[in-house]
């Protein structure tokens, strides 16, 4: 029986690793190594946009000229009304007002004239930005262009057009006011402010004044190649990541093998290659595999015998958590190889509703399990000889095409009577058995088997159904001995030299076996 208690291991349920161990840090960087060539393209692929970028978008140029500020001084009165620059108690807000005045209408109306621009002014506003230089009576114009020249050209007409802007409305402002002082007999007094505020009008503002031209940048602000190569790299690598652990999320088969070992704590024990020859849904048979495949199935049959009790044969029941994992393939071959070694099995098929046995090995089954079960015919006569295909020490009990309660059958007292029966015939019994977790017809055998051998295909088992499954065998009890894994890539590849020129052919192993009537495990 799959029990533990029967080797002095744990209670059956202890292989099934608990949700809240199966989430950290190892089964991350397992999906990160496990999708690194998804996290590799995605990276590749914005590198590449970032490079596009750098070499498709038009560049930008920036370039800067400055202003100095002095406001007037406000108790400075000869000089009140004439829209000038005022000092106040707050310096920043003083050199943030000169800032406003750069970027008006006015302004660019005067440098579109000046450079000869052809758009809008305010399309030409667009591209010019006036800001305050910190703790500074400082105001920085910083123009942008795709060429070098240019946004050195408008940054420094801007500063001379707003100096050239106020000065003229300073002078319009001194114009009324000296027309309001000759009216009349102006007074000395008035004499010596009209001789100032004409001398005032000579000049240009006095608050404001150029304090640096803009020259020609030497490269450009945008791009920048290597900030773009390096956020297109990390951008790369975030998007890559988050990739990966979107597939793993979303993807509901078994891919690797270290899946197995966050949801269950058993062991691997065969690892069977990828058959080339493989087609569709059917099995194949001893006769139908490669040598690399051959020797898969050797290495399982050691596995197999070593963990073989003395006191008697060994039933061991193959199952899944879902159709075409390659169950019945295993079944047929593990027990072919153990006959190949002058070992008595017997093979029996257990999946009554989708019976592969007898396709696999073209036999056809007049009498087998169902007839055993219900009486109808003895153990010994519905088993099938199996020299007819080359398996000497290999008898089958085949599944016959039968409908009906075939359900029920192996909840019948007389399937534990087969067991026992069968263990009295063959040193070992193999018992290929219905994916659990869509039919448990098999349940009852599994409870009374020395073993239960679970296979998954990667690419094909789903872990959800494999969830099923261990949900199933641990709440009956059943501990596996662990998983074959069907459909791995060999080192060396189906073709490797190794497998063909130092193995026997399975002819050869079949007639060697019947002339010497044993061999190794």
């Amino acid at each position: 029986m799959a029990d533990p208690s029967r080797n002095g291991a744990t209670p059956a349920s202890d292989w099934v690793v608990p949700p809240d161990e199966q989430q950290g840090l190892r089964r991350y960087v397992a999906t990160l190594r496990e999708r690194w060539k998804l996290i590799a393209a995605v990276t590749a692929l914005a590198l590449l946009a970032s490079i596009a970028y750098i070499l498709m978008v038009t560049k930008t140029y920036e370039a800067e000229s400055t202003l100095y500020v002095s406001p007037i001084s406000s108790a400075n009165t000869d000089l009140e009304g004439l829209g000038l620059l005022v000092q106040s108690s707050d310096p920043t807000r003083d050199v943030q007002t000169a800032a406003e005045l750069v970027t008006t209408v006015d302004v660019a109306t005067r440098v579109k004239e000046d450079i000869g621009y052809e758009g809008t002014p305010e399309a030409l506003l667009a591209t010019v930005k006036a800001e305050p230089v910190a703790q500074t009576y400082i105001v920085a114009i910083t123009a942008s262009a795709s060429d070098p020249n240019d946004a050195a050209e408008v940054a420094t007409s801007f500063a001379e057009e707003t100096v050239a802007s106020r000065t003229a409305q300073m002078r319009d402002q001194i114009d009324r006011v000296l027309d309001g002082l000759k009216t009349g007999s102006p007074t000395s007094q008035d004499q010596d402010q009209i001789s100032k505020l004409e001398r005032l009008r000579e000049g240009p503002d006095p608050t404001l004044r150029v304090a640096t031209e803009a020259t020609p940048p030497v490269s450009p602000v945008k791009p920048k190649p290597i900030l773009s190569i390096i956020a297109g790299l990390l951008a790369g690598l975030v998007l890559g990541i988050a990739a990966a652990f979107a597939t793993q999320i979303l993807d509901p088969k078994l891919r690797r093998e270290e899946q197995l070992r966050t949801l269950y704590r058993l062991p691997v024990i065969g690892r069977i290659p990828r058959e080339p020859k493989e087609s569709g849904e059917a099995p194949l048979g001893p006769r139908r595999i490669s040598p690399a495949v051959a020797e898969a199935y050797r290495t399982l049959r050691g596995t197999v015998t070593a963990s073989t009790r003395a006191d008697g044969a060994k039933v061991l029941l193959v199952t899944g958590s879902s159709p075409s994992e390659g169950k019945t393939t295993t079944a047929i071959n593990l027990a072919a190889s153990l006959s190949s070694t002058g070992r008595r099995v017997i093979l029996i098929e257990a999946d009554l509703r989708r019976p592969a046995i007898s396709r696999a090995l073209s036999v056809e089954a007049r009498r087998g399990v169902v007839g055993v079960l219900i009486e109808s015919v003895s153990l010994e006569d519905a088993l099938i000889d199996g020299d007819a295909f080359g398996l000497p020490n290999l008898k089958l009990l085949l599944a016959e095409n039968e409908g009906g309660w075939i359900s029920e059958l192996f909840s019948l007292p007389t399937a534990i009577d087969l067991i026992h029966k069968a263990k009295e015939l063959a040193e070992y019994v193999i018992i290929d058995s219905p994916p659990l977790t869509d039919v448990v017809d098999a349940l009852p055998l599994a409870r009374n088997v020395d073993d239960v051998l679970v296979v998954v295909r990667p690419g094909t088992t789903r872990i959800s159904k494999l969830e099923q499954l261990g949900e199933l065998l641990a709440e009956n009890g059943i501990r596996p001995m662990g998983f074959a894994v069907v459909g791995t890539t060999p080192p060396g590849g189906h073709d490797s030299t190794y497998y063909f020129d130092h193995r026997e052919t399975f002819e050869e192993q079949m007639s060697g076996s019947a002339r010497g009537g044993g061999g190794s495990t």
